[in-house]
């Protein structure tokens, strides 16, 4: 039977606790990585008992390793060495013991020779009732590539050896994978699956340390089980990631991040199996289908009644106006267009405790779905419980999830006709008029930042939870540094969001990290038809935008074909271009709001990327201007 399994080398700390992390993310069976084994206090058996009690079932010891094709004397000592193996084995209750191909320097090239030692080791596993399985390392002195292994296997003829596949090693080396559906079911001893970034790298490198859950590289780690499936295997699917932000992290968040994983590699699986009119392979409960996303409904500003008029200005400068009042809470609904901003004062509850933390800055965010409860049980069923708010006497009741650092992603339903009342009418008090005309007309992103060590959970949580697409990860100069970036946004790209991450130093993306306290919503990107017109308005209202230099506009000239009286409009404005071969982009950066977040005002003309070529101009500009505003306090303070 399928079923979802982790090794215990994907998880931090101690094998303890590993086991009571993957049991509580809901798998039900490991492999046990044999250095856990070595740190764990009690004996073995204690092992066995642990995992019986969490309902997990032991599906492997591994690895065992330069055992195949060696000299002698060393080929008598590991059979000797294999002899332990088995009585080890026999206390932790485990079937299969994983062998890795050679990469021992005197390991002898011949496959017959190897074929012949591990057909003995078989004979030798079962008499004790154990299988072998026989993996290709991608690095193997000898056998690189699982077809190299299954000729060995094949060519050794036992029935208790089989061979592990390995979707990390497949990918790196680029072996074909269609083939492996036509392996043999019984051949297979384990299927083992990890995803990795496809970044140039010696393949150990990269596996040592950058190993990630499938969906969160960029491997067709789908095509690979589908293969395993359509052989007929139907065994432990199991997660082995060597990556060094995994052990540094909670057991816990890591082990629901793989369950979060896998179960949406299932579901994508069985999708293409119902394509194919084919049973679904199912493994554990259906999830609910993604609810379609059509936009954001709003984005939630927590401050203080001190800070609330500088943000409030910079809003209004930016155009929009307050249109209503919460009606029993300190709470302001800002509008312009089909943009809503909320501002929320309040003293106590969820909305203050975010600012006792962060300060100013976006607590929540809103988004629409065309069926918000299934959105909402998709995500429970995910592990991401529901959280109401405190409500008033008629008041909406809005269900939502913790985003990053613990913000709120709230559930609302699209409802575009506004055939029944909505949550502003039964919320908010509303002057007239009710709308706000202005230059502003959509969010068209927002960016987040995150720890290194959160990265790949966050990219999970968006593509599982929500249903979000990703994009490739780019590389981001800076003048301190660098960073990377990952967009996620949904399939209708109605929502795009942009996670960067904060991984110490000067970068823009750290000093947010430090300053905010965690992760969070750094820029907001509003959309507009005439961003020249706009920017003389908001300048004439006070907006403070960020000083671009003298040198970026003169390399404009150089780069594009552009009127010079255009590009001196640019300069004028603080306004920045990039174009594609069938678009152009123009945007504009606001100063940065107390070193936590920033707004930008952008205006697409058939450009749908986001002007990564001017990133490294504006992390620069605010780079100077972090270092205006230190030099200013340290006087200040002098």
């Amino acid at each position: 039977m399928l079923r979802w399994s982790i090794a215990t080398v994907s998880m931090g700390g101690t094998l303890e606790v590993k086991l009571a992390a993957a049991a509580r993310a809901g798998f039900r069976a490991v492999e046990i990585f044999e250095n856990d084994l070595t740190f764990f206090s009690g004996k073995p058996r204690d092992v066995r008992a642990r995992a019986q009690d969490l309902g997990l079932e032991i599906a492997a010891l591994q690895p065992m390793r330069d055992f195949e094709g060696m000299p002698e004397p060393m080929r008598a000592r590991n059979f000797e060495r294999a002899q332990r193996k088995f009585d080890l084995m026999d206390e932790l209750g485990a079937k299969l013991l994983c062998i890795c191909s050679n990469v021992h320097e005197d390991a002898l090239g011949e496959p017959e020779r190897s074929a012949a030692d591990l057909a003995e080791l078989a004979d030798l596993a079962a008499r004790r009732g154990y299988r072998i399985g026989y993996e290709a390392l991608a690095w193997g002195k000898h056998v690189k590539d699982w077809m190299q292994a299954w000729d060995i296997v094949r060519m050794a003829d036992r029935p208790n050896l089989g061979i592990v596949l390995d979707s990390f090693h497949i990918c790196v080396r680029n072996n074909p994978i269609a083939p492996i559906a036509d392996l043999p079911a019984d051949c297979i001893a384990l299927v083992q699956v990890a995803d990795a970034p496809a970044i140039l790298m010696d393949p150990m490198s990269l596996s040592r340390h950058h190993r990630c859950f499938p969906g969160q590289g960029d491997y067709p780690v789908n095509d690979f089980i589908e293969a395993a499936i359509k052989a007929g295997y139907r065994g432990p699917l199991s997660l082995e990631i060597f990556n060094d932000q995994f052990r540094g992290a909670p057991a816990n968040i890591v082990a629901r991040d793989g369950m979060r994983a896998l179960q949406t590699c299932g579901e994508t699986l069985d999708a293409r199996r119902a394509e194919q009119g084919l049973p679904a392979t199912r493994i554990g409960p259906a999830l609910p289908a993604p609810a379609a996303i059509s936009g954001i409904e709003f984005v939630e500003f927590v401050t203080s009644s001190a800070e609330s008029p500088r943000l409030v200005a910079l809003l209004e400068g930016l155009g929009f106006r307050r249109v209503a009042r919460h009606r029993s809470k300190d709470v302001d609904l800002f509008r312009q267009n089909g943009v809503n901003i909320v501002v929320n004062r309040e003293q106590e509850g969820f909305a203050h405790s975010f600012y006792l933390v962060h300060g100013t800055s976006v607590c929540a965010l809103a988004l629409r779905f065309d069926d918000p409860q299934r959105a909402l049980d998709r995500a429970n069923a995910l592990g991401a419980p529901t959280y109401h708010g405190r409500v008033g006497p008629g008041e909406a009741v809005i269900p939502a999830v913790a985003g990053v650092e613990n913000s709120l992603i709230y559930f609302l339903k699209d409802q575009p006709g506004q055939a029944a009342p909505s949550h502003w009418d039964r919320d908010f008090i509303f002057a007239n008029p009710v709308e706000a005309a202005g230059p502003l007309t959509a969010v068209d992103h927002l960016s987040n930042v995150v720890r290194r060590s959160e990265f790949l959970s966050w990219i999970t949580f968006y593509k599982a939870v929500l249903g979000f697409v990703d994009e490739p990860q780019v590389e981001v100069a800076d003048p301190y540094g660098a960073f990377y970036s990952r967009v996620i946004r949904s399939p209708d790209k109605s929502v795009r969001i942009p996670v960067n991450i904060g991984d110490g130093g000067a970068t823009a993306a750290s000093r947010f990290i430090e300053t905010f306290g965690g992760g969070g919503v750094q820029q907001i990107a509003f959309a507009t038809d005439d961003l020249f017109a706009f920017v003389e308005q908001a300048r004439a209202a006070g907006v403070p935008f960020l000083t671009i230099p003298d040198n970026y506009y003169d390399d404009l000239s150089a780069r594009y074909d552009l009127e010079p009286g255009v590009i001196e409009r640019m300069r004028a404005l603080g306004i920045l271009y990039d174009r594609t071969k069938g678009g152009e982009f123009f945007h504009i950066y606001t100063t940065m709001f107390d070193e936590r977040f920033f707004f930008e005002v952008l205006e697409r003309r058939s450009y749908d990327l986001f002007g990564a070529a001017n990133t490294p101009v504006r992390l620069a500009a605010q780079a100077n201007e972090a270092d205006e505003a230190a030099k200013a306090r340290a006087a200040f303070g002098g």
